[in-house]
């Protein structure tokens, strides 16, 4: 990413991402898939670095400097440190950050496989209904963003899903 695409908001996110020390995963908390891998994701969270937040919310998205449809478009993780990575990478860091799937995260971010990721990540993004296992595709009731902006367990992170 260019460094100028932060300004001044990312800037000021980077301190309290330090200070929490955790990977926050910016999603969307009302579509069914990202419930789906939330789910999937929290019982490998053992440390508890990982939150899951909902950029529906006006102040959560102001927290990234991305726009909506950059957001809505690949998963986007700011990691303990303050960087800010997408897509397959921000999958490679989620793992590295799970200690039974650490190695995993390890393998998948060297070559050959940091070659061949994001391709796989496109594929699996536009193939995530089809997945075994995966929930029906969002319909207007369903994705319909929060009427009131989202507080607790699915801003902050742990909690229900």
């Amino acid at each position: 990413m260019r460094p100028e695409r932060f300004g001044r908001r990312g800037r000021a996110t980077m301190d309290a991402a330090k200070q929490s020390g955790q990977y926050e995963v910016f999603n969307d908390g009302a579509c069914p898939f990202c419930q789906w891998i939330r789910a999937r994701v929290e019982p490998y969270d053992t440390a508890h670095r990982i939150a899951f937040v909902d950029y529906n919310d006006p102040a959560v998205a102001a927290r990234a400097p991305f726009s909506i449809e950059e957001l809505e478009n690949e998963m986007h993780v700011r990691t303990p440190d303050g960087a800010w990575v997408a897509g397959f990478a921000a999958w490679v860091a989620l793992l590295r950050a799970m200690p039974r799937l650490a190695w995993l995260g390890w393998v998948l971010g060297a070559p050959p496989f940091r070659w061949a990721g994001p391709g796989v990540y496109r594929w699996v993004a536009r193939n995530r209904y089809s997945l075994p296992g995966a929930p029906p595709r969002c319909n207007s009731q369903s994705c319909a963003a929060p009427s009131a902006p989202v507080s607790g367990p699915v801003a902050g992170g742990r909690g229900a899903h």
